[in-house]
């Protein structure tokens, strides 16, 4: 692939270089940085679904995220459908990533805050 050709969906999925993403689960809480989407989102939403399953509801840091595709929005909806309410909150999403989050309506199924000091202990 070079610069002057467009990237197949294909190359991209075989190869996703470009795309940085990093997912880790401690103590509840899914922390997940790069970006998200239609290459990651499978990935993210296999490891929520993992961490519901493990501990029953989790908590989503996307403090780290800088691109948040409606295929990341779609992954969570997907977990959401199948484990309802396994999703306690979202953590510190940029004005970027809240922008996507309210877009899709995500914000509505899920409490969104700043700081999981605003959240309760567990």
């Amino acid at each position: 692939m070079t610069q002057d050709s467009p990237a197949s969906l294909a190359t991209l999925l075989a190869d996703p270089v470009d795309t940085p993403f990093d997912l880790r689960v401690s103590d509840g809480i899914v922390h997940v940085s790069g970006d998200i989407d239609l290459v990651t989102a499978p990935r993210l939403e296999n490891t929520v679904r993992g961490a519901v399953t493990a501990s029953t509801t989790v908590r989503l840091d996307l403090s780290g995220v800088e691109f948040f595709s409606s295929a990341g929005v779609t992954a969570l909806e997907n977990v959401l459908r199948d484990l309802p309410g396994g999703i306690e909150a979202v953590i510190a999403p940029s004005p970027r990533v809240m922008r996507t989050l309210t877009i899709l309506g995500l914000d509505r199924s899920v409490p969104v805050v700043a700081d999981a000091a605003e959240l309760a202990p567990r």
